[in-house]
């Protein structure tokens, strides 16, 4: 009863408002960095998750230890045939895209011709590229299970010394793939834009709607790591506009606080080599803040929803 009787003095409700409103402006402001300067991926993010939970984010990576875009398909019986290639998973992958392509836009015979004339110099590449980086190529893959007997080690794991010795040289490892990976998604990005632009206007538009042929690595993850980098800056600024106005606030909140504890897990607190979240533990639990504590009532949107549910209800008497 005295909870519920409770009620908060000008101060308190001053400082209430302030508060959904600096955090609203801190998400808003961050959407629209977004927006401004592009680009934006979360697969940096998501890649660095550390503690007990990290592999579930990596997860989210489409091929996050990179085995899908760095094999070859070489003939392993022919070291020394340089390019002497049989069809890679990569490879594989852009013929699927661009009859996906074709099917989308219905090209036509003659635009299917070209878009093969694409898929070929973007598998030229991939072999220029894997020529290039060979000896790196190699020496990660054949790398792979030594990390993973690392990360089994439970001495390398509790003690700190050698657990440090286990990052630098799963840090090492990881950098020897990194050059040949960032070609290979640039080639895979350029087919993807080329293949697009193929479409007519006319083809590019089904009831008024444009469409865009997105390319996907083979196994890629349930849920789509671009979707949700064309989302988040939305979500970001929209979030940050209902907080601003006091308009559902409860449900803004809650999203915000669930997002920000999303961020938190990714660096799980006391794990080793997990980075400070400190600033976006304190801003999760201002959001849980402002969604349980009717804060858009108070110079907010939420009062005229919360006025007419209200209107017949009578004061206590002091």
């Amino acid at each position: 009863m005295l909870l519920r009787n409770a009620r908060l003095g000008y101060c308190a409700i001053f400082t209430l408002v302030l508060l959904r409103f600096v955090i609203g402006f801190h998400f808003y402001m961050e959407g629209t960095a977004k927006v401004r300067e592009g680009g934006f991926s979360s697969i940096g993010f998501l890649s660095s998750a550390k503690g007990p939970l990290a592999k579930r984010f990596q997860s989210l990576v489409p091929d996050f230890d990179g085995s899908i875009r760095l094999d070859s398909g070489k003939d392993k019986s022919k070291p020394e045939a340089k390019n002497d290639y049989k069809s890679g998973a990569l490879k594989e992958a852009y013929d699927g895209f661009a009859a996906e392509a074709a099917s989308l836009y219905k090209f036509t015979d003659e635009q299917k011709e070209e878009s093969k004339k694409i898929v070929e110099d973007a598998r030229k590449l991939l072999v220029e590229t894997y020529d290039t980086y060979k000896a790196d190529i190699e020496e990660y893959k054949s790398g792979m299970g030594r990390i993973a007997a690392l990360e089994r080690d439970e001495m390398r794991t509790n003690v700190t010394s050698m657990r440090k010795q286990r990052d630098d040289i799963e840090t090492k490892w990881k950098l020897l793939a990194k050059p040949a990976l960032n070609d290979i998604d640039r080639i895979s990005s350029e087919l993807e834009q080329r293949i697009n632009k193929l479409a007519t206007e006319q083809q590019s538009t089904v009831d008024k709607k444009t469409i865009y042929a997105s390319f996907k690595l083979p196994g890629d993850s349930p849920i789509d790591v671009k979707l949700i980098d064309k989302f988040l800056p939305i979500f970001d600024m929209s979030v940050g506009i209902l907080l601003m106005l006091g308009l559902l606030t409860p449900l803004a909140g809650l999203a915000a606080g669930i997002f920000l504890a999303s961020v938190v897990l990714t660096q799980f607190p006391g794990s080793h080599g997990s980075q400070p979240t400190y600033y976006q533990a304190i801003e999760m639990l201002g959001c849980f803040f402002l969604a349980f504590s009717d804060a858009g009532r108070y110079a907010g949107l939420d009062f005229l929803p919360w006025s007419f549910w209200n209107r017949n209800k009578r004061v206590p008497a002091e």
